[in-house]
């Protein structure tokens, strides 16, 4: 069986609305994210019900995976649930805190099975490596996370002005 679970976990020195308008977003991962996601497609705009992402990625190993994400539940700045279909199938879930001490608290639980048939054949002799690439993968998208959207580094991104505008759709009007 190629089944993998996962639960990865980010802290990141921004608010959760900021956490959560770029998490929110799959088809703009690869403006971010970069390595891994090499792809996205899609319908844009804030996670809602029914929308979906077509996203290509890659880890450190020689192999893509292309996979469609529609998202089943979107809660904003706390929850996104995903459900995941192609190269894989199965459940994505964002939960998303403030951190004790400041900054948020990202998790990713990811209970996928693999259809890629070379990666679902060489799952019982090779597990430990794709994990450990599904590793790379998220310590990738943390760094990047991180660096994009610390604060007092003195460092300007030409994402900064869609985070802004991410932020300002992500978070409803008052009254």
């Amino acid at each position: 069986m190629a089944r993998y679970s996962f639960v990865d976990e980010w802290l990141v020195p921004a608010s959760p609305e900021a956490v959560y308008a770029l998490l929110s977003r799959p088809v703009r991962y690869p403006e971010w994210w970069g390595d891994a996601f090499l792809r996205g497609e899609g319908d844009e705009g804030p996670a809602a019900p029914g929308k979906r992402a077509r996203l290509l990625t890659r880890g450190l190993l020689p192999y893509r995976l292309r996979w469609e994400l529609v998202c089943l539940e979107a809660a904003p700045p706390t929850r996104l649930v995903s459900g995941i279909t192609g190269d894989f199938e199965g459940e994505g879930i964002w939960t998303i805190a403030e951190a004790p001490g400041g900054g948020t608290r990202a998790v990713l639980e990811w209970n996928v099975d693999v259809r890629k048939p070379l990666v679902r054949e060489l799952t019982p002799l090779l597990r430990p490596l794709f994990a450990w690439n599904h590793g790379w993968a998220m310590r990738r998208g943390h760094e990047r996370i991180v660096s994009l959207l610390e604060t007092g580094a003195g460092r300007r991104s030409p994402l900064l002005p869609k985070l802004v505008e991410a932020r300002a759709q992500a978070i409803p009007p008052v009254g």
